[in-house]
């Protein structure tokens, strides 16, 4: 795998309004599209990339009671599975967002080690994303914008028509 450049940072607040206001007033970032999730947050652009992205902690109705985090760790298994397949939205969770290539061949290193990730496929942005956390529990999250569809096999598949 290749990293290409940090795609975002996420941040998870309980002052979402400020905290949009802070970043578009001091910094000039432009609020724009966010998919349609089921956390509330912005997306806040510098010209075309959404490079931070902010999320009000709790909104998330699927999360785990008391749980800021959007992936609950006991949604990830060893070896790649998840132990349910309600995976939560990552966006709730503080997280290092990273543009990758070869994304087929960081998955492959992660089952050969028995370390714990989720992915998804957003069908309808081309986007493949793999989930894991650090040893700290960080969450990253690696961006593929040109998955090699015939080598993954994504645990979830979203924006399908």
């Amino acid at each position: 795998m290749k990293v290409r450049r940090l795609d975002h940072v996420s941040i998870g607040t309980d002052r979402l309004q400020e905290t949009r206001d802070f970043y578009v007033e001091l910094l000039g970032l432009t609020e724009g599209s966010r998919p349609n999730l089921k956390s509330k947050g912005f997306w806040l652009y510098a010209g075309e990339d959404a490079v931070i992205h902010l999320v009000e902690k709790g909104t998330n109705p699927d999360a785990p009671a008391g749980a800021d985090a959007g992936t609950d760790r006991k949604s990830m298994k060893r070896g790649g599975a998840p132990d349910d397949q309600n995976v939560l939205e990552t966006g709730s969770d503080d997280h290092i967002a990273l543009s990758v290539e070869d994304s087929s061949g960081a998955v492959q290193f992660m089952k050969d080690n028995g370390l714990a990730y989720w992915d998804r496929l957003l069908a309808d942005r081309g986007l493949y994303q793999v989930f894991v956390r650090d040893p700290n529990g960080v969450v990253v999250e690696l961006n593929d914008y040109n998955p090699d569809l015939g080598a993954i096999d994504p645990m979830s598949v979203q924006g399908r028509d």
